[in-house]
């Protein structure tokens, strides 16, 4: 069994409770999706793209922890994903980040290598260029070529491996490659260290969702268990292309964020759902000790959704 790390204050999950999570996840079979090997070797970004692990400001600083973009289902290279890539840069100039997490689908139709001019470094360029980091995670559209090998082969995408871990601010990023999950990982991959204060999960496909492809059969109810007994605070998804945040399941936040750019998809009724909408965007989050504040960002306009998670 995984070692367990102790995480002081409001936000821990005690060893007996995520001992158990791990047992039933390692006895849970129906959910195991693949053989769950990691194909290829493990890519170490240049230092350039590295990010500094742990880094975090003195309580009582005045300022946030962490700034940091929320993109999913975005390259197509079609006006839509440049005007919300245009924002994001416009948004920048006045509410800083120097961090982009992905949700997925960075490259339409299947990640291929070809396309990553026209559909990534031309429409992000007034990121890329001026110190932004991308870290990204794989949809469905991106593994149709070579599983995802050329996205990860880049190191601009960020992505050293299809399942990672990294730290920025007192935030544990743990992004997950949903097209084959492997939950033994994943539940290490919770296991929180010292200076974690929240955890979030990025993922391609959503466990809840209002939108036309819906919750992801065979993620529930395993993985809210999972998640809720390693402490995780917030959940990012993409793949159906709206905007959607549920209320907070047992203390966590499930958000998808598929806005970035594809054609936009309707919203359903769901019992779980607190906003929904059929709405290009990206989040902007801001991480202080006390909180995280998210917020969604349209093309143009005013932020047309907000909420935060307590720390």
């Amino acid at each position: 069994m995984s070692r367990l790390v102790a995480l002081s204050g409001p936000r821990r999950a005690t060893a007996i409770t995520y001992a158990i999570a791990l047992v039933l996840v390692a006895c849970s079979a129906p959910v195991e999706h693949g053989d769950g090997r990691e194909v290829g070797p493990t890519k170490v970004l240049p230092d350039a793209m590295r990010d500094l692990e742990g880094m975090s400001f003195a309580a009582g600083s005045g300022g946030p922890m962490l700034t940091f973009a929320v993109i999913g289902d975005f390259g197509t290279g079609e006006r839509a994903q440049r005007r919300v890539a245009r924002r994001m840069c416009r948004w920048r100039a006045s509410n800083p980040y120097d961090l982009v997490v992905t949700t997925g689908d960075n490259i339409y139709p299947d990640g291929r290598r070809s396309y990553f001019g026209p559909r990534f470094f031309d429409p992000y360029s007034c990121l890329l260029g001026h110190g932004a980091r991308f870290r990204a995670t794989l949809g469905n559209h991106d593994v149709m070529t070579d599983n995802g090998s050329p996205e990860i082969d880049e190191p601009a995408f960020g992505m050293p491996r299809r399942n990672y871990v990294f730290r920025r601010g007192g935030v544990r990023f743990v992004m997950v490659n949903s097209n084959r999950l492997r939950l033994g990982w994943l539940a290490k991959a919770l296991e929180p260290q010292d200076g974690d204060i929240y955890t979030v999960v990025a993922m391609h496909h959503p466990v809840f969702s209002p939108g036309t492809h819906g919750s992801t059969p065979g993620f529930r109810p395993d993985l809210p268990r999972l998640f809720r007994a390693a402490g995780v605070d917030l959940v990012l998804a993409g793949h159906d292309h709206l905007y959607s945040v549920t209320k907070s399941l047992r203390g966590i936040r499930y958000v998808v964020t598929g806005g970035g750019g594809a054609p936009t998809y309707p919203c359903r009724d769901k019992w779980f759902v607190d906003v929904c909408r059929e709405r290009r965007h990206f989040l902007y989050v801001t991480v202080t000790s006390e909180r995280m504040r998210v917020r969604a960002i349209p093309p143009t306009g005013e932020p047309f959704d907000r909420f935060r998670v307590a720390g």
